[in-house]
């Protein structure tokens, strides 16, 4: 699968979980500026999927602010009320949920994956920056904030 098509399907499927996860809103950002650091402090999150024949990852790299309100939403609860670690579990478990719909939607329901254990770490404004300028990551808005996000299929 082309990488604009990996690119379409992470528009689709960040579009729908984040909707019906934490009504939130997604679309494509095509030019986001590398300088643009505002955002940061951002956390990145990934998790890993195998099957019999097929290996790879997801990974989501976003504002903590984003994080913060998608915790927010999730748990429909005040910023201030957040238990601690609130914004990496709620990237976590979004990208927990968007892994299973990714699969599904990229190789059926039939075949079976097991998925890792999400994990999350910081990422400074340097990185993001380079991760902005690499091209590697489809780039997107939720909410008017930007959310970079990678599918990774490893042969």
């Amino acid at each position: 699968m082309k990488t604009q098509d990996n690119n379409a399907l992470l528009l689709e499927v960040f579009s729908a979980v984040f909707e019906e996860f934490a009504f939130m809103f997604v679309e494509a950002e095509p030019d986001l500026d590398p300088g643009d650091t505002r955002y940061c402090p951002c956390l990145q999150a990934e998790i890993s999927f195998e099957s019999r024949d097929k290996k790879g990852f997801l990974e989501a790299v976003a504002p903590a602010d984003v994080c913060a309100e998608l915790a927010e939403n999730i748990l429909g609860t005040e910023q201030d009320e957040l238990p601690e670690q609130a914004e990496e579990q709620a990237l976590t478990e979004l990208l927990n949920v968007s892994c299973g719909y990714l699969l599904a939607e990229r190789f059926g329901t039939e075949e079976v994956f097991d998925l890792s254990i999400p994990q999350t770490r910081p990422v400074d404004e340097q990185e993001w920056s380079a991760l902005v300028e690499e091209d590697s990551h489809v780039c997107l808005l939720v909410d008017e904030s930007p959310l970079l996000a990678r599918f990774v299929l490893q042969q």
